[in-house]
């Protein structure tokens, strides 16, 4: 299970929303406190504790979340070059059946294009929901017999007939890595850690309010803002199937193209 983002809202208010709502949940807190617990009001050296309490723990958190993040960069990266190894294997598959000259090899070469076509059109959209198409599952079992049942005349045609057959198996596996990576996104374990430990940041920023200067209301809040952008920009690129910035299909329309200039 992992934590899912609201599909209608853009990725830029998203962002916008995580600060707002840290912020908002510290002056809550800290009304909270000021109202029915006055006599917890700390003294001079608490409060300077707690600033280092604090800067201390945004700090972890960071640290950890900054970590995270060159790892979904990583991960995404590698998702987009499996859609390029993909699209590669499309186009070989066109020139392996092309190269068997045959009436039946030509007939699959229609089937390759209408699931390199659902692969955009149908199953594409999926992947933000972390699963494959049926339409595209289809697509694929027809190509897939109609390369098996290719005659074979020749050695040549029996050799070629052995790599149509490889060929296929790869661009099986390949969709099913693909649907298997929109689903690789980190568990609501960590997140729910992770936000636990926000909250208990948010809950000793507060405490920290109790004669709250300028300089310190801003320092934490600045605090506050930078780290819930940080989660939330996370958040964002752990689901590399979704968003703005989310995996393309680009490659593989690209290599239907090709196919047809060829």
């Amino acid at each position: 299970m992992v934590f899912d983002l609201p599909t209608w809202l853009p990725d830029w208010l998203f962002i916008l929303s995580y600060p707002l709502a840290a912020l908002i949940l510290l002056w809550i807190t800290h009304q909270a406190f000021q109202k029915f617990a006055p006599h917890w009001k700390l003294e001079d050296r608490d409060e300077n504790m707690a600033a280092g309490g604090i800067a201390s723990a945004v700090a972890i958190s960071g640290i950890v979340l900054a970590f995270v993040l060159a790892q979904t960069t990583q991960a995404s990266d590698t998702y987009q070059a499996d859609v390029s190894t993909e699209a590669a294997q499309i186009r070989a598959l066109n020139k392996q059946l092309s190269a068997f000259k045959s009436d039946e090899a030509n007939a699959c070469r229609p089937l390759l294009v209408a699931y390199a076509q659902s692969i955009i059109t149908d199953e594409w959209p999926m992947l933000a929901q972390q699963t494959g198409s049926t339409e595209t599952s289809r697509a694929l079992t027809a190509l897939d017999k109609c390369v098996v049942a290719l005659p074979s005349k020749d050695d040549r045609q029996v050799a070629l007939y052995v790599q149509l057959l490889n060929s296929t198996d790869k661009l099986a596996q390949t969709r099913e890595v693909r649907i298997i990576n929109s689903s690789a996104s980190l568990s609501s374990l960590f997140w729910g850690v992770m936000h636990i430990g926000l909250l208990l940041i948010v809950i000793v920023t507060a405490m920290a309010f109790y004669t709250p200067g300028p300089i310190r209301v801003i320092n934490c809040s600045i605090q506050i803002i930078s780290l819930s952008l940080l989660y939330a920009l996370v958040l964002i690129l752990d689901h590399p199937f979704s968003g703005a910035n989310a995996v393309v299909s680009t490659p593989i329309a690209d290599a239907i193209s090709h196919i047809a200039l060829n």
